[in-house]
C-alpha cells in the first residue's frame, strides 16, 4: 500500500516538475526572450515572426499579456536597423496589406485571413524596427 501511494507521488512530481514551465508560460504577463530561449521561443512567437526577414543581428522577442487571455501583443525588435523594406514586402507576400489609418504612430497591416493587427515601428534614437502583432479574438 506505501510503495503503491509512493508510486502515484512520485509520477505526479515528475508530471508537475515537466508541466511547471508550460504552466509558467501559459500564467505569465509578460516575456523576453531570444530565438536562442527554445522553450520560450516555440511557446511564445507566431509563425509570421519566426518567419519574418531578419534585418539586423542583433534582435530579440517580447510577449505581452494585454487584457488577460483576451489579447496578446507578440514583439520582434531589430536594434541597429532602419530599413523597413523587407519587412514590408514580406508581410506583402504573407498576404497583408498596409492600412491607410492607424490608432497609434506606425503603419498598420491587416489580411483577410485572420483578426491580427501587425504595427511597423521605426524608431530613430536608438535605430530600431519594430514589428507587433496585436491578437485578441475579437475584430474590429
Amino acid at each position: 500500500m506505501v510503495k503503491g501511494a509512493l508510486a502515484v507521488a512520485i509520477v505526479i512530481a515528475a508530471a508537475f516538475a515537466y508541466g511547471w514551465p508550460y504552466l509558467r508560460m501559459e500564467l505569465a504577463t509578460s516575456a523576453y526572450y531570444t530565438e536562442q530561449d527554445e522553450k520560450e521561443y516555440e511557446y511564445y512567437t507566431p509563425e509570421l515572426l519566426k518567419n519574418m526577414p531578419r534585418i539586423s543581428d542583433a534582435y530579440s522577442f517580447e510577449f505581452g499579456n494585454v487584457s488577460g487571455p483576451e489579447a496578446h501583443v507578440y514583439t520582434i525588435r531589430f536594434n541597429g536597423a532602419s530599413d523597413q523594406r523587407q519587412v514590408q514586402a514580406y508581410l506583402t507576400a504573407a498576404g497583408y496589406r498596409q492600412q491607410s489609418a492607424c490608432d497609434v504612430e506606425a503603419e498598420c497591416w491587416r489580411s483577410p485571413d485572420t483578426k491580427d493587427i501587425v504595427t511597423l515601428i521605426t524608431y530613430t534614437s536608438p535605430d530600431s524596427v519594430v514589428v507587433q502583432v496585436y491578437r485578441s479574438p475579437y475584430g474590429e
